[in-house]
């Protein structure tokens, strides 16, 4: 059997799927470059302090985290925050702390924990009470995690490597 779809009612399917598809192609486009000129923002700054970034993550557009393994650096994006990025040396780090804020919604088999608050604080042996809090995830910001949890506890591994390097070279 063959349907004969007439040209205008073509036309019309066509515009209508065009209609559709060039918002979200755009919205698509905009946060893409968005996201490239935040990771253009985060490598030029690294670039400045003569960093060579060995491991890099970047998450939610904005946020970027990279170590230089030969010059025991730990560089730190946050968009829009009073202090935007954070250098720290990684042979002084004398404690690290993987801070998970949560709170329970919903009772019975309907309990939820949603978590408000993903950092890790970083303590520094080289000044005394010097703490460096490097945000991943913040629930009043965002209303959902994306990957923030894994990558956290990824940079905890990695920190706690480092740390563990500088005790067996002491």
């Amino acid at each position: 059997m063959i349907v004969d779809i007439e040209p205008i009612s073509l036309g019309i399917s066509l515009a209508a799927i065009l209609a559709f598809i060039a918002p979200i192609y755009i919205s698509k486009k905009k946060q893409s470059n968005i996201q490239k000129a935040h990771q253009k923002k985060f490598t030029d700054e690294a670039e400045k302090y003569g960093l060579l970034l060995g491991t890099k993550d970047y998450w939610r557009g904005g946020y970027g985290i990279g170590i230089d393994y030969g010059k025991q650096k730990l560089f730190y994006m946050y968009p829009n925050a009073q202090i935007e990025f954070q250098l720290i040396p990684t042979d002084c780090i004398s404690h690290i702390d993987l801070q998970k804020q949560s709170r329970s919604v919903g009772t019975g088999s309907k309990k939820v924990e949603v978590i408000d608050k993903l950092s890790l604080i970083i303590s520094l042996s080289s000044v005394s009470g010097t703490k460096s809090f490097l945000c991943f995830f913040d629930g009043e910001k965002y209303s959902d995690l994306s990957g923030e949890w894994p990558l956290i506890q990824k940079w905890n591994s990695i920190l706690l490597e480092e740390m563990a390097k500088k005790k067996v070279n002491k």
